[in-house]
């Protein structure tokens, strides 16, 4: 793999304005922007103020990671997402063996987004982890979002994986943007290594 394949790459393959692998890729760019826009809601949304109080007192009363974890697939909770993984990065110990069993076979949207923060994060790299069992996990979503992982934590030799992976995603599902999770990887690890 070249500098010039990946390029070649990057401008033949499909650039989705919207996807939900691009607001994911962009909330981790803008790291501060999810908070901030979810703290914006709770304040100038009617009703929404008492709403955030509760879910952060039921994040808050969490006590253990199964507690936790469970707790990432309430889709009550999708606003106080940042807060939620970050009390699941405080106990990772605990969290992520349990995070990574039930990515193997979940899914469940909300669960997949807040994985997918999560491991953006935590201070174990997981990217042999994900490589390893790729094949084991049963959503599409998922191993799309899993790719992103790849591409901000990964290295340049997952790209020929990557770009493989972009296409046979789109091959195999051309009406969905599966595909865009391992092409923003692709895009991402370019910008890091070949620039």
């Amino acid at each position: 793999m070249t500098k010039q394949e990946v390029k070649r790459f990057l401008k033949s393959h499909r650039n989705l304005e919207y996807s939900a692998a691009k607001f994911e890729y962009s909330m981790f760019l803008y790291k501060d922007i999810e908070e901030e826009m979810n703290e914006f809601v709770a304040k100038t949304v009617p009703g929404k103020e008492p709403e955030k109080a509760a879910n952060l007192q039921m994040i808050a009363e969490a006590k253990n990671a199964e507690d936790i974890v469970k707790l990432m697939r309430k889709e009550t909770l999708v606003g106080d997402r940042f807060e939620l993984v970050q009390k699941a990065l405080e106990m990772e110990e605990e969290t992520l063996p349990l995070i990574q069993k039930r990515a193997l076979t979940n899914r469940h949207d909300v669960f997949i987004e807040n994985t997918l923060k999560y491991l953006l994060h935590c201070k174990t790299n997981c990217c042999a982890w994900i490589l390893e069992n790729y094949q084991n996990f049963k959503s599409e979503y998922l191993k799309s979002m899993l790719c992103l992982v790849l591409g901000f934590r990964g290295d340049v030799s997952m790209i020929d994986f990557l770009m493989s992976e972009a296409e046979r995603l789109e091959n195999e599902y051309p009406d969905e943007s599966f595909d865009q999770g391992p092409t923003l990887a692709v895009q991402e690890l370019a910008v890091r290594f070949l620039n």
